[in-house]
C-alpha cells in the first residue's frame, strides 16, 4: 500500500480547497409548494417567481466572500430549472419565461464568481411518470451522448443526455454535485463511472463532489467537520472503509484496513435556514453571524470546505434577513480572519497552515505563547491540512508565539498566524 505521506491532491482538488467559501442555492417548485422534497407530480405551473434576479444573488455571494456557488439545476422531484429537451417537466411549460441555469451561469461568469450544478440523481418525475425512464428495468443499450457512446439502460442515458446539456450549454462548469439522498422506492442502479467520464471530458476542471471521486461528504448537515479531519482518506475494494458518518474515517484501524489511499477531501454542507428550501415560516431564524462564525471555524477550519445555502424566496430573490446575515458574516470573516494580527495584540484564535500541494503530514502539534517572559503552551491539536483555526479559553497578549510539530507522517513547514474574534 502507498504511503499516506505519499498522497497528493489533483489541481482541481487544491483549487476546490482554496476556494474555503461556496453556495448552495436550492431554488424550483418547493419554494412555492413549501415542501423540503417534492412529489415528481408538482404542477410546473406552480414555478412563477415574480422578480428573479441572479444578479442580487451573485452580487450579495460576491460581497459576502464567497467564492463560488452550485444551483439545484434539478432536485429530487425532477423539475429543471432549463428547458431540457429530454422532458416536458421544466421551467419551459411553467409562467416564467427564463432560463434559470442560464441566468445564474451568466450572471457568475460577469463577477468572476465559479459556478456548479446539483443534478439530483434520483428523480420522483421518471418515476411516477407514465413511460418514465427511474426504475423500469431496461436492458443496457448502446447509447450515443453526444460525441461519446455508453452502454446504459434508459435511466442513465437519460441523466448522461441531461449531463451533457449543462456541460456543454453553460459552462465553464466548476462543480457538480451529486446527492446521495434517495426518496424514491423503486430501484434504479446508476452508472457512476459513465458519468464521471463525462463529467471529466466535457469539463475536465470541474469537481465532482459527494457522489464523486473528488470530495466527499462530510457526514452531517450541522455545520461541522472532525476535529482530525484526514483528506488522505483509505478504501478498500473501491469503497472507503469507514461510513461516511463515522467518527473517525481515517485514523490508524480505518489505515490498517485499506488497499489503496485517495485524496478525498471534506464539504460541509448546511442550510442558512433550518431548511434547504425557502419558507416563510423560518425568516426569524436565519442563522446568526456569531452561528455562522461557529461554523466557519468548524468547517474551513477543521481542513474543509464550507458550502453554505442560501434559498431565494418565491420572489426569485435572496430575502432580506439572509442578505443581511450574508454580508455581516462576510465582513466579520475578513475582519476578524483575514489578516494577522502584530504581536503583542490580543488574540483567541490560532490559524494553523499546511501547504495540501505537499500532502497532509501533521498528526499532532502544539502551540506555545510567549506570556510574561515565559513559554506556555496554550492549544494542543491533531490534524492541520488546509487550514486548521483553534480558538482559545480567554483572550491573550504574548509578545510572541510558536508551534510544536509532535508527529507528522513527513517533514512540513507549518505556517501560525494569529487573530481576534470578538464574538467568542
Amino acid at each position: 500500500m502507498i504511503d499516506p505521506s505519499d498522497v497528493r491532491p489533483s489541481p482541481r482538488q487544491v483549487a476546490w480547497q482554496r476556494q474555503e467559501l461556496t453556495a448552495f442555492v436550492h431554488f424550483g417548485p418547493n419554494t412555492f409548494t413549501d415542501l423540503e422534497w417534492g412529489t415528481g407530480v408538482d404542477d410546473p405551473a406552480v414555478f412563477d417567481p415574480s422578480e428573479l434576479d441572479c444578479a442580487q444573488w451573485v452580487e450579495t455571494l460576491v460581497a459576502a466572500g464567497f467564492k463560488s456557488v452550485i444551483l439545484t439545476a434539478k432536485h429530487h422531484d425532477g423539475f429543471c430549472l432549463w428547458p431540457s429537451k429530454y422532458l416536458p417537466h421544466t421551467v419551459a411549460a411553467s409562467p416564467y419565461s427564463g432560463d434559470v441555469v442560464a441566468e445564474l451561469s451568466a450572471a457568475c461568469q460577469s463577477a468572476g464568481l465559479g459556478f456548479g450544478v446539483y443534478l439530483s440523481p434520483a428523480d420522483l418525475y421518471q418515476e411516477k411518470a407514465p413511460g418514465g425512464y427511474y426504475g423500469n428495468g431496461s436492458p443496457a443499450i448502446e447509447s450515443r451522448i453526444g460525441e461519446l457512446t455508453y452502454t446504459v439502460d434508459d435511466y442513465n442515458r437519460f441523466y448522461l443526455n441531461q449531463l451533457h446539456e449543462l456541460l456543454t450549454s453553460y459552462g465553464p462548469i466548476a462543480e457538480v454535485w451529486l446527492d446521495g439522498a434517495n426518496p424514491t422506492s423503486s430501484a434504479q442502479t446508476y452508472a457512476y463511472d459513465a458519468w464521471f467520464d463525462l463529467i471529466r471530458r466535457l469539463a475536465p476542471d470541474a469537481t465532482i463532489a459527494i457522489g464523486g471521486p473528488d470530495v466527499r461528504w462530510v457526514g452531517n448537515e450541522e455545520g461541522f467537520a472532525r476535529e482530525t479531519e484526514w483528506s488522505v482518506v483509505p478504501f478498500a475494494g473501491g469503497e472507503m472503509v469507514a461510513a461516511q458518518t463515522s467518527p473517525s474515517v481515517a485514523g490508524p484501524d480505518e489505515l490498517a484496513r485499506a488497499d489503496e489511499l485517495r485524496w478525498y477531501p471534506a464539504e460541509v454542507d448546511v442550510s442558512i435556514r433550518p431548511g434547504w428550501f425557502y419558507h416563510a415560516s423560518e425568516d426569524a431564524a436565519v442563522k446568526s453571524v456569531p452561528e455562522l462564525l461557529d461554523i466557519y471555524r468548524k468547517s474551513v477550519g477543521r481542513n474543509a470546505v464550507l458550502l453554505l445555502n442560501i434559498p431565494p424566496d418565491r420572489r426569485g430573490l435572496f430575502a432580506p434577513p439572509d442578505v443581511a446575515a450574508l454580508l455581516e458574516f462576510g465582513e466579520a470573516v475578513r475582519e476578524y480572519y483575514g489578516t494577522d494580527l502584530v504581536l503583542p495584540a490580543t488574540i483567541n484564535v490560532l490559524d494553523l497552515r499546511e501547504n495540501i500541494e505537499a500532502g497532509q503530514q501533521v498528526e499532532s502539534f502544539a502551540v506555545d505563547a510567549l506570556l510574561d517572559g515565559s513559554w506556555t503552551e496554550i492549544a494542543r491539536g491533531t490534524t492541520i491540512g488546509h487550514r486548521r483555526l483553534l480558538t482559545l479559553p480567554a483572550p491573550i497578549v504574548p509578545t510572541d508565539v510558536r508551534v510544536r510539530i509532535l508527529s507528522s507522517r513527513a517533514e512540513v513547514p507549518v505556517s501560525l498566524s494569529v487573530h481576534f474574534d470578538p464574538t467568542l
